[in-house]
């Protein structure tokens, strides 16, 4: 499977969020919202081990896509 990360700059923080798996981060930076990504994909990975699925959390870190740089996303409400 392959996963990929989208990084963008909302209110002040960072948000990263992986969207095959529907999980989202937030940091001070990009690379803080990035790692906090990999740390929930890792758990993400042991949870579902857990509950019987084969997942493997090496093999799912190992395929993330280089996300383009850091945009900045507006909401409208």
């Amino acid at each position: 499977m392959d996963l990929s990360i989208r990084v963008y700059e909302k209110d002040g923080e960072f948000v990263a969020s992986c969207p095959e798996l529907d999980v989202y981060t937030y940091g001070q930076n990009a690379e803080q919202a990035r790692a906090r990504l990999k740390h929930v994909i890792a758990f993400y990975a042991d949870t579902a081990q857990d509950l019987g699925y084969k997942i493997d959390a090496t093999e799912l870190l190992s395929s993330f896509q280089k996300p383009a740089q850091a945009r900045t996303e507006s909401f409208l409400n």
